[in-house]
């Protein structure tokens, strides 16, 4: 379920004082943005060394409390690998030079037959910010409050954003969330019991396409998956629980809903008290898969991506963030 409350981060950090002063006026100090040479910049991020390599809690942090000044906010996710330190041209294959355009940085190539570029891209070129046209000040926030799970609502009241460009960054968002789900072992080694249940899915609000999903996880720890079947029939359920589950897993069908009548054929699911068994919310894949999905889920055939994002905050647990950003830092290598 989405939550609103920003409260549970430490005051005392960075990253709680830049998420409750997002529309709020920058320092004088930094409002200035005054731009240091290009040049100077990379050299300053290559000169850096750490004695004592900073945890991704504090890279996280240290991003956030610079956000309001552009050069240092780049300076600083170049440092901590969050985008490029270096670019090739990708027409001639030469070092690209970083240069000022405007009130950013970018990568240029200058041709040395002609006047001109030989090519020139973004500073977000070769890590997953290129992926949207917001700031990296707004991103950064909103990633933050994505993780928290914040509702598209008070996300797009923040960064003063429609609810659909936020639900188009959300489905941005799941694309990291795909490449970490995409490394996770199958459920159910050295015999442990795995609990199955096949979920539809279908908008609450359009007319729109519905879904079904086979969904499993491992009793006694957060490993579990879930997977949109393209059918109902046996040898599809079979394909998705050999992908997923080891093959020395017990396995069993439940259903967690009394209300819902089993759509398998043949099948007689066990009736598995969800909410009595897993007392925190988060815990409860089936019912959350069942009841948190919102309308924009079933848009261009995301819901693959929203389910990958289920299954890795049930994993990661309270370590979402950090490997969230560890993630991001492996796009730019």
């Amino acid at each position: 379920m989405d939550s609103d409350d920003l409260g549970s981060f430490d005051p005392t950090r960075p990253l709680q004082v830049a998420l409750l002063a997002l529309n709020g006026s920058t320092s004088s100090k930094l409002a200035k943005n005054n731009f240091p040479k290009p040049s100077t910049l990379v050299i300053a991020t290559d000169d850096e060394t750490d004695e004592d390599p900073p945890t991704t809690m504090e890279i996280i942090d240290e991003v956030a409390a610079n956000l309001d000044c552009y050069p240092t906010t780049i300076r600083i996710m170049m440092r901590r690998g969050l985008i490029k330190r270096k670019q090739l041209c990708r027409r001639c294959d030469r070092p690209m030079n970083l240069r000022r355009r405007k009130n950013c940085y970018e990568w240029r190539c200058r041709s040395r037959e002609k006047k001109g570029d030989c090519s020139s891209v973004s500073i977000k070129y070769g890590s997953w910010f290129v992926h949207t046209k917001l700031s990296l000040k707004n991103i950064y926030n909103f990633l933050i409050m994505h993780i928290k799970k914040c509702s598209t609502g008070f996300m797009a009241e923040q960064l003063n954003l429609s609810n659909n460009v936020v639900n188009e960054i959300k489905r941005t968002a799941h694309l990291v969330t795909d490449r970490i789900q995409s490394r996770y072992p199958k459920i159910g080694k050295n015999k442990k019991d795995v609990l199955v249940e096949v979920i539809t899915l279908k908008a609450k609000k359009t007319i729109g396409p519905v879904f079904h999903v086979l969904a499993g996880q491992e009793i006694g720890s957060s490993q579990c998956f879930a997977a949109v079947l393209p059918d109902l029939s046996k040898s599809s359920l079979t394909a998705i629980k050999n992908q997923f589950i080891d093959p020395s897993a017990k396995v069993r069908m439940v259903k967690t809903s009394r209300t819902e009548e089993s759509v398998v054929e043949g099948s007689n699911p066990d009736f598995f008290d969800e909410l009595t068994f897993h007392k925190q919310s988060k815990d409860r894949l089936f019912t959350n898969i069942r009841q948190d999905q919102s309308d924009f889920v079933f848009v261009r055939k995301s819901v693959q991506g929203w389910l990958n994002d289920q299954v890795v905050r049930k994993m990661e647990g309270v370590g979402l963030l950090e490997k969230f950003f560890e993630e991001l830092q492996s796009y730019a290598k």
